[in-house]
C-alpha cells in the first residue's frame, strides 16, 4: 500500500472521531492486535508484547518515526547480544558479574532520566537481566529467549505503527505543543532518581542470581516495569495508587479467565481483549483523577492472561499464582521506594 493510500484509509477510519475517541480506539485495537499476534505465534516472552505496546499507544508523544523504530529494535538486539556475551563470560565469576549488573542497572536508569525512551529502557533491562538468569540453567534456552525478545520488540513497533496509521492524532495547536514541554531536572536530581531505582531493583537481581529463581521471572519483569515509574511510589501514601490499579487488573483477569474457561476459543480471547481495552481505555483517556489507575489495571490484565494462556500446565492455578506474584512485586516496589524516600529525602528547590 502506498503512502497516499494509507493516508486515505486512515482518514476514512478516523472520519468524524474526536481526539479522545481516536486515542481510545487506537489503545484498544492496538493492544488487541498485539495480543492476537502474540498468542497466535507464541515466541519466547510473546506475552510481553501487548503489555509493552501500551506504553507507545498511550503516549502523548504520538507516532514513533520509522528511523526511531528501527533504532529501537536495533538497540534491543544489541542488548540481547550483550546479555549472551555476559552469560558466557561473567556468570561463573560472581564477584565480577554482580557489580557489573548493578553498574548496568544504574546506567539504564540514568539514561531514562536523561530523556531516553522508558519503553526502550525496559526492553534493554529485560534483555540484560533475564538472558543471564536463564543461561544459568540452559544456554540454549537463553538463545531462544534473546531471539524472542528481539521478535517482541519488532512486533511491538509494527503494531504501534499500524495502530497510529489507522487512528492518527489530529494536529496539535502550537499552544498545546508548548505546554507539553517539561523543565529539565538538575543533574543531582537525575542521579538521585537513578540511584533510588537501582537500589530498588539491584537486590532482586542478586537474589534471583544467587537462588536461581527462574520459575518466578514474572516478578523480576514486573519490578523492572514498576521501577520505571518511581513517581507512583514516591511515598507510602502515593503507593496506594499502583496497588489499587493492580488489584483492579487482577480482579478483571479472574473474570476474563473464567469467561475463557467457559468459551476456550482464540477468537473469544481476542474479542474479550478488545472489549476490555475499550472499557479501560475510555477511563484512561478521561479527566478522572483516577485515570492512570485504569492504564495500570489493563497492563496487569494483559500480563496475567497473556502469560497464562501462552504457557502449558494448569492454567487455573497459574492465573492465581501470577496475581500473587504481581502483587508481591507491586508491594515490594512501593515499600522499597517509600523507605528509600525517607532515608534519602528529596531536597526542596
Amino acid at each position: 500500500m502506498s503512502a497516499s493510500s494509507a493516508a486515505v484509509v486512515a482518514a476514512d477510519v478516523s472520519l468524524g472521531l474526536d481526539a479522545r475517541s481516536r486515542r481510545v480506539l487506537r489503545y484498544a485495537i492496538g493492544a488487541t492486535l498485539a495480543m492476537a499476534v502474540a498468542m497466535a505465534f507464541g515466541w519466547q516472552l510473546s506475552f510481553l508484547t501487548p503489555v509493552l505496546s501500551l506504553s507507545f499507544l498511550a503516549s502523548p508523544a504520538g507516532r514513533p518515526g520509522f528511523r526511531a523504530g528501527i533504532g529501537f529494535v536495533g538497540m534491543v538486539a544489541v542488548a540481547c547480544l550483550v546479555g549472551l556475551v555476559v552469560s558466557g563470560a561473567l556468570l561463573s565469576y560472581p564477584l565480577v558479574y554482580v557489580p557489573f549488573a548493578g553498574l548496568m542497572l544504574f546506567h539504564l536508569f540514568w539514561a531514562q532520566w536523561n530523556g531516553k525512551s522508558p519503553l526502550l529502557i525496559v526492553w534493554l533491562m529485560i534483555a540484560i537481566l533475564l538472558i543471564p538468569l536463564i543461561s544459568i540453567q540452559s544456554p540454549g534456552l537463553a538463545g531462544l529467549l534473546a531471539r524472542g525478545i528481539v521478535t517482541g520488540a519488532a512486533a511491538t513497533m509494527i503494531i504501534v505503527w499500524l495502530a497510529f496509521t489507522l487512528f492518527p492524532d489530529p494536529p496539535a495547536p502550537p499552544v498545546q505543543a508548548a505546554k507539553a514541554s517539561t523543565p529539565e531536572l538538575p543533574a543531582a536530581e537525575k542521579f538521585r532518581n537513578a540511584a533510588l531505582s537501582t537500589l530498588v531493583v539491584f537486590p532482586v537481581v542478586v537474589a534471583f542470581y544467587v537462588f536461581q529463581w527462574t520459575g518466578a521471572i514474572l516478578v523480576m519483569i514486573m519490578i523492572a516495569l514498576l521501577s520505571m515509574q518511581p513517581a507512583f511510589a514516591k511515598d507510602f501514601k502515593a503507593g496506594k495508587a499502583p496497588i489499587l490499579g493492580n488489584v483492579i487488573g487482577g480482579a478483571a483477569a479472574i473474570v476474563v479467565y473464567e469467561l475463557l474457561v467457559l468459551t476456550p476459543l482464540y477468537s473469544f480471547l481476542i474479542v474479550t481483549t478488545l472489549l476490555a481495552g475499550l472499557m479501560f481505555g475510555a477511563r484512561l483517556f478521561s479527566d478522572r483523577p483516577t485515570a492512570a489507575l485504569y492504564g495500570m489495571a489493563f497492563s496487569t490484565l494483559l500480563l496475567i492472561i497473556g502469560s497464562t494462556t501462552s504457557s502449558s500446565g494448569e492454567a487455573g492455578a497459574k492465573v492465581y499464582t501470577r496475581i500473587v506474584q504481581i502483587m508481591m512485586a507491586v508491594v515490594y516496589v512501593v515499600v522499597a521506594f517509600g523507605l528509600l524516600e525517607r532515608l534519602w529525602p528529596r531536597r526542596e528547590a
